[in-house]
């Protein structure tokens, strides 16, 4: 897959029998971080569009915000799925190349440059499909994590196919957001291959 953005995740075979039942405490921190990054970033989606309009450029610092955000997202959510045992780090690196320090390993490369002005103006309508896309696959993984917790419990592991499913939407989920924040202009596939 040739995207601009890509997700990998190192995840082990093993996982702690009791992590589905207390883990999630630990990420309280994590969640009311997530929750401000998550509005910011809108807002900031919104101001990006309004930029690209006027100037045909995309801010920098913008970009750097939505590349963090787009990075710390998958890092929080897949402790939360219980898809590695490492504490999410809180680093908020805005390169486009991945610092490391995580199982979580998501790249994104933001297209510089003059943007195409009409298509800022239109991007919420024609990424209408992604967003259908990434909701329906997002209400799939909670179905998925929830018996996939009960698995864990049981024995240890999670099963191969639904770890990847869920790793999936980390993938397609970076894809949406980089394109619904002008990040690059390249539609993103209706597919998690990686």
């Amino acid at each position: 897959m040739d995207y601009p953005v890509s997700v990998s995740v190192d995840a082990p075979d093993r996982v702690a029998n009791w992590r589905p039942l207390v883990h999630w405490i630990l990420l309280i921190p994590h969640f009311v971080i997530l929750a401000v990054f998550h509005v910011v970033a809108w807002l900031l989606a919104i101001l990006t569009m309004l930029a690209v309009l006027i100037t045909g450029k995309l801010p920098a610092g913008i970009a750097n915000f939505q590349t963090m955000y787009i990075r710390y997202y998958p890092r929080v959510l897949s402790y939360v799925h219980i898809i590695h045992h490492q504490y999410p780090p809180f680093e908020f690196s805005s390169s486009a190349e991945d610092p490391g320090g995580s199982p979580v390993a998501v790249n994104v490369e933001v297209a510089p440059g003059n943007r195409n002005r009409l298509a800022a103006l239109f991007r919420p309508i024609y990424g209408l499909p992604q967003i259908v896309f990434v909701t329906v696959y997002s209400y799939l993984v909670v179905v998925v994590v929830t018996i996939a917790y009960f698995i864990i419990l049981f024995t240890g592991r999670w099963p191969a196919s639904m770890r990847n499913f869920v790793t999936g939407f980390y993938r397609a989920h970076a894809r949406y957001l980089a394109f619904i924040y002008m990040l690059t202009d390249k539609y993103p596939p209706l597919s998690t291959a990686a």
